[in-house]
């Protein structure tokens, strides 16, 4: 990772603050200074857009929807005022239809610009046909304290969504390799005891949570992204099944314990997964071909089997699991090595 990006990143917290006081003191002194009418719906729209999400993905697209919101809202309001004042309850009934309307769209795609847009359309003619000022000022300061609020994220201390998804698979690569090094350990004496990728799981959560933010960033990752979300959560899955399953009470349990050439290739692997842990961190990621990963070459003369012939369909599903986890691992590395190859 860039220098900026791991210090972004050990110290996000402040960073965020460094930005919300900027925007918000910026916003409040040409509040004050100039006297804006209506001005503190300028600072309402600066705490939403920065609220919850420090990425720039996520501040670009709640002021987008936001600005929108506003702009239809406002519009939509205006219109409202076109009706003489003599036919006030047909003012009332056209602005109760069109808040209706407004709300029925905040269960589609774009929630939060409806969501404005009904907060605005409230706002702009609840008020009865003879509230007109409150109009226009709404949606100027509304559109100005957005563009501030995207400037100061974008220039000052920028949090990447894009930068935080890296940092998780990175985390994820390492806690893969302590999870599978802890069962080759365990099957290596014949102990199989079911465990839980609980910290893998939580590490995907948030690479959930921050995948569209980070999709909205640039859209050169977006289809690489996908796949590594993609890719790690079936790494999850076939570790979990792995390391969970009461592989004691199956009858193929001693023979696991002693492929000698399996345990080998176990360990290959698990350094492997430390290694593009440390690739991703360094920003250089080779793609690894699954002809250099050794437990996808096995074959069963290169296996000893002690026990001839006598392995049930338990022993052939452990082995499953681990090559598949190869396959994904090789993979994983094609995919994370096209993202960095656009930065």
């Amino acid at each position: 990772m860039t220098k900026y990006a791991s210090f972004a990143h050990k110290h996000d917290r402040l960073l965020y603050m460094v930005r919300v006081t900027l925007v918000m003191g910026l916003i409040l002194g040409v509040v004050r200074v100039f006297n804006v009418p209506y001005g503190y719906w300028a600072l309402i729209t600066a705490v939403t857009i920065l609220g919850a999400i420090p990425f720039v993905g996520g501040v670009l697209s709640k002021a987008k929807q936001r600005i929108a919101g506003t702009m239809m809202g406002g519009a939509l309001g205006l219109a409202l005022f076109l009706i003489p004042p003599e036919y006030h309850w047909t003012h009332h009934v056209a602005f109760f239809a069109l808040l209706i309307a407004a709300m029925y769209f905040t269960q589609e795609h774009y929630a939060y610009a409806a969501l404005m847009a009904a907060v605005t359309i409230v706002i702009v003619a609840g008020g009865g046909p003879a509230d007109f000022e409150a109009a226009g000022w709404r949606m100027l300061n509304v559109l100005w304290a957005g563009v501030v609020a995207v400037v100061v994220s974008v220039f000052v201390f920028p949090a990447k969504a894009t930068d935080e998804f890296l940092f998780l698979l990175e985390s994820f690569m390492r806690e893969l390799n302590v999870y599978y090094t802890q069962h080759i350990e365990s099957a290596k004496q014949g102990v199989f005891k079911p465990a839980h990728a609980d910290r893998l799981n939580t590490l995907v959560d948030k690479q959930q949570s921050i995948l569209p933010h980070a999709l909205k960033e640039s859209g050169v990752h977006t289809p690489a992204l996908n796949t590594i979300l993609l890719i790690e959560k079936r790494l999850y899955a076939e570790l979990e099944a792995l390391i969970s399953a009461q592989w004691d009470a199956q009858q193929g349990k001693d023979e696991i314990s002693e492929l000698d050439g399996l345990i080998n290739t176990q360990y290959s692997l698990a350094m492997q997964f430390d290694a593009l842990a440390q690739q991703i961190s360094n920003k250089e990621v080779t793609a690894v071909d699954q002809e250099d990963i050794g437990i996808l070459n096995l074959t069963s003369d290169k296996i000893a089997h002690p026990k001839g012939d006598s392995r049930d369909i338990s022993y052939f599903g452990y082995l499953w699991l681990n090559r598949e986890m190869a396959r994904q691992f090789a993979q994983l590395t094609v995919v994370t090595k096209k993202v960095f190859a656009y930065q």
